[in-house]
């Protein structure tokens, strides 16, 4: 299976998704452009961790990626920039409102998040916080969007959580789960796998899950 060619920034992003699989964390990213499409901020998951690295926050409730990545945007320096927040996985009511208040315009998504959708309904909650409202757009679902939900999916496995998703998504699930059990993603980590060869080893798993996804990313009512 071939992936179709992707934005460089929400590539950026995957690729500090798989950082934070390496890491033991969620497999999630975050990159923040300007208008003209140049970095301004980067961030990852670092949950499971202690060290934040280049972030700022690791081993609490708010160490997401977006959380890091808006983390480093200074009060007030970029107000004019027409800001663009890339994520592999929908924001968490959290990151939305960090989002909210920051200085973002537009939130690119990859992946729809099982336990928050609808979520965008709170920037509507009243007329102050609707009065600056980011655009959140979600990007079409395709083998990517399977690997942005892959790799949190195969840390809840290995971790033995369940917030709801194998119910929610059950090919994705599986496939995380026979990963775990195969130890494919653990070999990839032990021998440094490089993020191209991470996709090369995982793609046969994507195309049978890329259905699922698409019918949880789509609007209530539509089929």
């Amino acid at each position: 299976m071939r992936f179709d060619p992707i934005d460089p920034s929400m590539r950026r992003a995957l690729q500090l998704a798989w950082e934070s699989t390496r890491a033991g964390s969620l497999g999630i990213g975050c990159v923040i452009t300007d208008a003209a499409g140049d970095v301004v901020a980067t961030g990852r998951n670092r949950l499971f961790e202690h060290d934040p690295g280049d972030d700022i926050l690791a081993g609490t409730s708010l160490a997401h990626a977006e959380m890091n990545a808006l983390a480093k945007l200074r009060w007030g320096m970029h107000r004019d920039e027409r800001l663009v927040l890339y994520t592999t996985l929908q924001p968490c009511l959290q990151c939305l409102g960090a989002i909210r208040m920051s200085a973002v315009e537009r939130v690119v998504v990859l992946a729809p998040d099982p336990l928050f959708r609808g979520v965008e309904g709170i920037l509507d909650v009243n007329e102050f916080v609707a009065s600056r409202r980011p655009e959140v757009v979600q990007r079409p679902i395709d083998s990517w969007s399977v690997l942005g939900l892959m790799l949190p999916t195969h840390a809840q496995a290995f971790w033995s959580y369940n917030w709801g998703w194998a119910d929610t998504l059950p090919n994705v699930w599986r496939h995380a789960s026979e990963l775990v059990a195969e130890k494919t993603v653990v070999d990839l980590v032990e021998c440094g796998a490089s993020f191209d060869q991470v996709l090369e080893r995982l793609t046969p798993r994507l195309r049978d899950c890329v259905d699922e996804v698409a019918g949880l990313a789509r609007p209530a009512g539509r089929s």
